[in-house]
């Protein structure tokens, strides 16, 4: 019975090798115009990719008409030194039926205005966009030289010498910025994917923040099951929960072993809507679910650099 369900394993993870995909998925903003106004959403079509739906850009917060043709540039930004979190720019990817996804890196242009914001960072809502990604930043040409980019230790962009000759500005804005997901939360997931650019520290609300070019780096896996009865790392490794649906307001987790690191209940969007750190080492955990809506959920739990997932029904 062993080797049969080792077999089974290791069938299933052949497969899904040969089914992987990487894939880049290219924003190159050609549709946006400033007169007529193309508004706060990226009408150009989106980049598609096996395995993952990819949406517009879209701006959040801030003004509604962009200021710039063939680029996403808008004003409006916080002049405080930290992120306003009500004004960003947003991109969702949604892993396709029966596939996980994993985002890896992310590259694009960017530049303000003389007045614009000094500082930018890029969350994800796989950590309810608390941790900044991690950046790193790269001249583009030697023209480039008089808007030096560096990323401190926050991994918050920062325009280290701004120019203040607007014809140096348009001619060297260019530089690229690159952005490495996090693989402890930006892995295998079957959920959607909310990337956000948050721009602040501008010396006027009137200045702009553009990006161009944005190239998303992943790989999307065909996977039996996902988010059902998914065979994840450990084919012996399993999660119970109970009642299943959860029609009195709580769900028991019972994780079958206290290594675990931590729980999260997770919604069709992606969010974290409740969670749990196993700070005591317990084995099994009561989730408070009474101020949740009816619908579909999955339970995931995490052990160092595994997790598992099931799937959980909410009813009232």
């Amino acid at each position: 019975m062993i080797k049969k369900l080792l077999s089974i394993a290791l069938i299933l993870i052949g497969f899904e090798t040969l089914t992987s995909q990487n894939f880049n998925l290219v924003y190159q903003f050609s549709a946006v115009t400033a007169t007529p106004s193309t508004g706060t959403v990226d009408p150009t079509p989106t980049p598609t990719a096996v395995g993952v739906t990819s949406g517009s850009f879209t701006a959040n917060g801030i003004g509604s008409t962009p200021t710039t043709t063939n680029v996403f540039a808008f004003t409006s930004w916080t002049t405080g030194t930290t992120p306003e979190l009500t004004k960003y720019f947003e991109i969702t990817l949604t892993p396709q039926q029966s596939y996980v996804v994993t985002l890896n890196q992310m590259s694009f242009y960017m530049g303000r205005s003389n007045t614009g914001p000094q500082k930018w960072c890029v969350r994800t809502n796989k950590d309810s966009y608390t941790a900044n990604a991690v950046g790193s930043t790269s001249l583009i040409s030697a023209s480039s030289t008089g808007s030096i980019i560096n990323v401190n230790a926050n991994n918050e962009f920062n325009w280290g010498s701004i120019p203040t000759n607007s014809a140096t500005i348009s001619s060297a804005w260019r530089n690229n910025c690159l952005v490495t997901f996090d693989p402890s939360n930006c892995s295998n997931q079957f959920t959607p994917f909310n990337i956000r650019f948050y721009a602040f520290n501008a010396t006027s609300n009137a200045g702009s923040f553009r990006i161009d070019s944005v190239v998303i780096y992943g790989n999307a896996t065909y996977s039996l099951g996902v988010g059902l009865n998914k065979i994840t790392h450990d084919i012996n490794a399993k999660i119970k929960l109970y009642p299943n649906p959860a029609n009195e307001g709580y769900v028991t987790v019972d994780a079958a072993s206290s290594n675990y690191s931590k729980i999260e209940v997770i919604n069709v969007l992606g969010a974290v809507v409740a969670s749990h750190n196993n700070t005591l080492a317990e084995e099994k955990i009561k989730l408070n679910l009474a101020t949740l809506p009816e619908g579909t959920y999955f339970v995931k739990v995490t052990n160092g650099n595994k997790y598992y997932i099931e799937k959980l029904i909410v009813t009232k």
